[in-house]
């Protein structure tokens, strides 16, 4: 008599019928995938992933040149009159002690007057446009005027002003307001464009010097 497994879904009359062997069947043997594996590489620390010379580093800012507003050139303009005012606080006091010092406050006046425009047109900013961030130019290259233009430029304006009984001089204040190269008429005499769009500089001896 040959022994045969029990079959717990098996009923008594049920015959066993050979069928297909059953169990385990051994695999094919195992074969690498056709592309290789990668490498381990350890995570990096999060302070290590990006390194200081790795950061994406930002574009340069351009300057964006453009004419100076009317508005702009007024407030550089109460800043030099401020500094002309102050000279002569200064200097006026001195005309009570004698009248032949009267003469030595209009000099000063000139002088501080003529330096302004010196340094319109040797840097092409005077402390004014300093600090609003303008620039007196040519309009041919874009250069500065020179000291001298600068001074001629400045006289011209108060030659305005003298014939005129100073209605040329408010003329020619007012004329950037319409002019669409924001010039005003001294400006035209010797082809310079007040250009604004620089860095304003902060009040100090810097901007006192040519």
């Amino acid at each position: 008599m040959s022994w045969t497994p029990h079959d717990p879904y098996r009923t008594p009359g049920d015959h066993a019928v050979p069928g297909p062997q059953t169990g385990p069947v051994d695999l094919p043997p195992w074969s690498p995938p056709a592309s290789p594996i990668p490498s381990y590489v350890p995570p990096q620390p999060h302070h290590q992933q990006l390194q200081p010379q790795d950061a994406p580093v930002p574009a340069p800012q351009q300057t964006r040149l453009r004419y100076a507003d009317w508005g702009e050139r007024v407030g550089a303009s109460l800043v030099d009159y401020a500094i002309l005012l102050g000279v002569v606080l200064l200097v006026g006091p001195l005309t009570a002690f004698s009248d032949d010092l009267d003469s030595l406050a209009g000099l000063a006046w000139l002088a501080a007057a003529g330096y302004l425009g010196w340094l319109n047109g040797s840097k092409g900013q005077s402390p004014g446009k300093a600090l609003m961030g303008l620039k007196v130019v040519r309009d041919a290259d874009g250069s500065t005027l020179g000291g001298p233009v600068g001074v001629v430029r400045a006289v011209m304006l108060a030659i305005m002003g003298g014939l005129t009984g100073g209605i040329l001089f408010v003329l020619a204040v007012l004329w950037p307001a319409w002019d669409p190269r924001k010039q005003a008429l001294h400006d035209k005499v010797v082809s310079a464009t007040v250009v604004a769009g620089y860095p304003r500089a902060r009040f100090g001896r810097q901007i006192f010097l040519p």
